[in-house]
Order: structure tokens, then C-alpha cells, then sequence
């Protein structure tokens, strides 16, 4: 992850798309983002649980349907960002 030229102290979470709006504090620490990273990690197994527990699920419509899936989505590759970040981070920090 790179930091960002027009806006200083914000790396964007995905730098290979130019228009992410989404990102984190430059300065930010390895334990910290992996923590970012873990909370959303957390939040797809919540949300996956929910979608395996319920006894309605072939009854729900296509389109709450892919919202959760959507959802899933963002937050995996919000994580995998986080965890790419982290790494980044404490490889720079031991070097």
C-alpha cells in the first residue's frame, strides 16, 4: 500500500483502484490494522452464520439476497487490505 499524493496521511485501502474512497490513517500501526482487519473478518462470519442459521433462506428475495453477498464481499477484500496493510507495516518497522 502506498500512501496516497493528494491527501497526505491516507493510504488508500485498495491502491490498485485510483478512486478508493476507503483507507487508513498512514501512521497507522501493524497491530492496528490487523485488528481493523480482524473485526471485518469477524463481521462476514457473523453475517455467514446468520444466512446458515435461518430457516428462511430460500424464501428471501434475490435482491436482500445479494446484498448480503455484496456485503460479504466488501468486507473480505476490506480485510484482505487490512492484512496486506499489516504486513506492510511490520516488514517496514523489522527493516
Amino acid at each position: 500500500m502506498h500512501q496516497s499524493n493528494s491527501s497526505p496521511g491516507f493510504t488508500p485501502l485498495h491502491a490498485s483502484k485510483h478512486n478508493s474512497l476507503l483507507g487508513y490513517r498512514s501512521d497507522a500501526q501493524a497491530a492496528e490494522l490487523y485488528d481493523e482487519a480482524m473485526q471485518r473478518q469477524h463481521a462476514v462470519l457473523g453475517l455467514l452464520c446468520a444466512l446458515s442459521g435461518t430457516s428462511i433462506l430460500n424464501e428471501l428475495s434475490d435482491e436482500p439476497l445479494a446484498g448480503c453477498m455484496q456485503a460479504i464481499r466488501l468486507l473480505c477484500s476490506d480485510a484482505a487490505g487490512l492484512y496486506s496493510a499489516a504486513w506492510e507495516s511490520m516488514q517496514q518497522g523489522t527493516t
